[in-house]
């Protein structure tokens, strides 16, 4: 659990990095290794990007990274729980090309 505790709050602020770089991302959230990335059209209005959201998951699974997507446009990561620092930083370039 400690690891789960130590390295999700690591992915969350790897998140949070991604937010900060690309406007599609609308919220990032979690705890532990349960890791939401809600995808929106316009960050003011707040649409939900769906399509992008599937276009995402496609392009990720194809690089190797798999989660799933809840409510259409909400992205769930949730690994297991002995993943690494480096394993985060894996799937956050992998989720970085894939917004890009």
């Amino acid at each position: 659990m400690k690891n789960a505790q130590r390295v999700g709050a690591y992915a969350l602020e790897r998140l949070q990095d991604l937010k900060d770089k690309h406007a599609i991302i609308g919220d990032v959230r979690g705890i532990g290794f349960v890791l939401g990335i809600e995808l929106v059209l316009d960050r003011a209005e707040k649409t939900p990007a769906d399509e992008a959201a599937e276009k995402i998951l496609y392009a990720a699974l194809e690089k190797g990274l798999s989660f799933k997507i809840s409510m259409g446009n909400v992205l769930n990561l949730s690994p297991p729980l002995i993943t690494t620092r480096a394993d985060i930083d894996s799937a956050m370039t992998i989720l970085d090309e894939c917004f890009s």
